[in-house]
This record gives structure tokens, C-alpha cells and sequence, in this order.
């Protein structure tokens, strides 16, 4: 599949299949591939579009300051539908790219059918850390020195961690090997800086939110925003941690199914296609 060129850079994007558009965006440390279960599954009933966000994978340099990147990927993911002649569409975004899709959907509301909102987090700005207190965003920058840590250092922890999902654990072991390091420091400092969370009530779309039964975190999160939005359901996915639609593909494929089935952006006859 090409690079295309949108608002100033490259950007990786795959299509697979044919009929009502849904578009995969991945979260921070990941790219498209973190979909792949999806994609095979849906792209028998739908048109499936994944990509590397700008900063990541395949596509171009994460070449903006921080305050502006999350706007510009959202820019660029604009642009991209223009130019695949997509004028409406559902987004899945995981993790932190739930937080993209939101402020997506705040800015090019008529371009979203519906939300799906996968392991996500919904704090306001500065991240979980709060603007005040200063050993938290030391122990932060601390933390970047990990970025720059050869992928070999973190498998052991991954393969206990993913033992008992294995097809979470390929998929993330693979993601470990292509990181960015510089690139994925400046997208987590804009995330820290993201304040997402007074969009909520003003999104009128459907929304879905999902988490990981074991994911306790996640999941107390999901409960808050669900709160907040307008027109939003949830769904936790038992025996699953983040990431749950790759812990469990099967039932998050089902629920997500489903659920844009009930939206009427899926006709029945679709669920058997394939």
C-alpha cells in the first residue's frame, strides 16, 4: 500500500476490503499493525483503513512543536479522508489514540458517524500527574531515558506480562522493534499536555467505550467518561488487559460488530459476509 502526501508529510495508510468505512488509529509505542486481527476481520464486511500516524511506523517526521502535534495528526487524518474520498466515517482509536479521535471528532464533527474508544484515558491537562506537582513530571522525564533502551530489554517483562495472550504478545514484541524513540518522547509530552477531557460532553455522536476486565485502571476510566458523553454504552471484555482488542479479538470483533449494527451503520446481512 502507498505513502500519500497530506498537510506536509508522508503518510503510511492501508485499505482492505469495501463498503461502510471504519478507520483504526493505534496509540503511542504503535502503528497499524496493532489492528491486524481487525483487519482481517472486518475487512471481509467493511472498508477497513489503518496508517502510521505521523511520528511513527512508516510514515513521516513528527516535525511540529509539541503543543501543536495532536491538531496536525488530526489534520493529516483530515486530509487523508479527503483524498480517499471518504466524507464520513466511524473511528476506532486505542489507548491514546482515542484521545486523537476525540479531538477529531470535536473538530470535524460531520466527518464521524461514530466513536469507538478502546483502553482509553480521559484525564485533562498535564496527563495523570496534575500541573502542580513536580516529582511526578520528574519521574516522567525520567522515564524517557526507556525510550532510547534496546527493544531485547523489555521482552522478558512483555512475555510474562502477555503470557497468556500470545497473539497480543507477537504483535507487541514486533511494535517494540520499530520504535522512535525522539519522535515518541515528543508525542508523549503532547499527550501529557492534551486536555481532553471538556470535549466529552459536547461529542452527540454514538460512542463506545471499551476495556479489559482486567485492566482496573482502564476500566475506571471508561466508567468516568461514559458519564460525561452525550450518547455513550460500554462494554468490558473479560479475561482481557490492555490491549483488549488484541488480548481478545474475537469478542471485541463481536462487540464491536454489534454495536454498529445497532448504530444502523451496518446492515445484518453484512455480519454473515465472508
Amino acid at each position: 500500500m502507498p505513502n500519500i502526501q497530506v498537510n506536509g508529510t508522508s503518510l503510511y495508510y492501508e485499505t482492505h476490503g469495501s463498503g461502510v468505512p471504519i478507520v483504526f488509529i493505534h496509540g503511542h509505542l504503535s502503528s497499524h499493525h496493532s489492528f491486524e486481527p481487525q483487519v482481517e476481520y472486518f475487512s471481509k464486511r467493511a472498508k477497513v483503513i489503518v496508517l502510521d500516524l505521523r511520528g511513527y511506523g512508516n510514515s513521516g517526521k513528527l516535525n511540529v512543536e509539541v503543543e501543536e502535534i495532536v491538531d496536525t495528526q488530526c489534520r493529516d487524518l483530515k486530509e487523508l479522508l479527503d483524498k480517499l474520498g471518504l466524507p464520513k466515517v466511524t473511528l476506532v482509536g486505542c489507548s491514546s489514540g482515542s484521545l486523537l479521535v476525540q479531538k477529531f471528532a470535536e473538530t470535524y464533527s460531520d466527518r464521524v458517524n461514530a466513536l469507538v474508544l478502546v483502553d482509553s484515558y480521559f484525564y485533562g491537562p498535564c496527563g495523570p500527574f496534575g500541573t502542580k506537582n513536580g516529582f511526578w513530571k520528574l519521574l516522567e522525564a525520567c522515564s524517557w531515558i526507556s525510550y532510547y533502551l534496546p527493544a531485547e530489554f523489555f521482552l522478558r517483562s512483555l512475555r510474562v506480562t502477555y503470557h497468556r495472550w500470545i497473539p497480543a504478545y507477537s504483535i507487541l514484541r514486533n511494535e517494540l522493534f520499530h520504535k522512535r524513540p525522539t519522535e515518541s518522547i515528543k508525542q508523549r509530552m503532547a499527550l501529557l499536555k492534551a486536555d481532553i477531557d471538556p470535549v466529552l460532553s459536547r461529542l452527540r455522536m454514538p460512542v463506545l467505550c471499551v476495556a479489559g476486565r482486567q485492566s482496573e485502571w482502564f476500566v475506571n476510566q471508561m466508567n468516568k467518561a461514559v458519564e460525561r458523553f452525550a450518547c455513550a454504552q460500554k462494554a468490558v471484555i473479560e479475561d482481557a488487559i490492555y490491549p483488549s482488542h488484541l488480548c481478545q479479538p474475537r469478542e471485541f470483533n463481536r462487540i464491536l460488530l454489534n454495536f454498529l449494527i445497532d448504530q444502523k451503520l451496518f446492515r445484518m446481512e453484512q455480519q454473515h459476509s465472508g
